[in-house]
């Protein structure tokens, strides 16, 4: 299926790892330059309602059992500035980044699948728009795959963990040549990684002489 993953400035890395659990009606908590640059930097601009409008919540701490803080006591130009260190989530909803579901695989860069209120991306040609994650096309699809069919959240809750009876392995790689339709396409390096990669070959060939 097409994918979103992360812009040049915020790339999706290449990694492997196994597909534990499947999370319905997944919070999505905000990366903390995102916290300065968009959420603080909305804030400052059209104020408090926007945090409303948007379904978000600013939290005590990193913890599984956060408070959640009055946003009014919130010193929100510091947050901009980034002196002041804040947790935001968005609940889950209609414009929630995450959309329905997530699909976790434990590693380190906090990158994982999950679905999309955002479909019109996917029609683009060029689809590197994310934070770093993968945004699905088709994520209950991806759920029906893993799981038979794809779990069902119960009424209002939330953050509702399915776990996988046995994990699945997944691998992100990133190519700009591969074979299509008998011939090989060369693709835009979007990311930059190629330059690097062919110096080392030159190094390591002139190493082998």
């Amino acid at each position: 299926m097409k994918v979103v993953v992360g812009k040049p400035s915020e790339p999706t890395p290449m990694i492997a790892g196994l597909i534990s659990n499947a999370v319905l009606n997944p919070y999505w908590n905000v990366p903390p330059d995102l916290v300065s640059s968009r959420i603080a930097w909305n804030v400052n601009k059209n104020g408090l309602g926007y945090l409303k409008s948007k379904g978000y919540q600013a939290l005590s701490d990193f913890s599984n059992k956060p408070k959640v803080l009055n946003p009014a006591k919130i010193d929100w130009k510091a947050v901009e500035a980034g002196t002041k260190e804040l947790r935001v989530r968005q609940l889950p909803g209609k414009s929630n980044f995450m959309g329905k579901v997530k699909f976790n695989f434990p590693n380190s860069q906090g990158i994982y699948l999950h679905d999309t209120p955002d479909k019109a991306l996917l029609k683009e040609e060029v689809r590197f728009a994310s934070s770093g994650c993968v945004r699905l096309e088709d994520a209950p699809r991806l759920g029906k795959w893993l799981f038979g069919k794809m779990p069902q959240a119960k009424k209002g809750g939330v953050e509702q963990v399915v776990p996988l009876e046995q994990p699945v392995p997944v691998y992100i790689t990133y190519l700009t040549a591969a074979p299509d339709d008998g011939r090989i396409v060369f693709r835009d390096d979007l990311y930059g990684r190629d330059a690097p990669q062919m110096a080392e070959l030159g190094r390591d060939a002139r190493r082998s002489r």
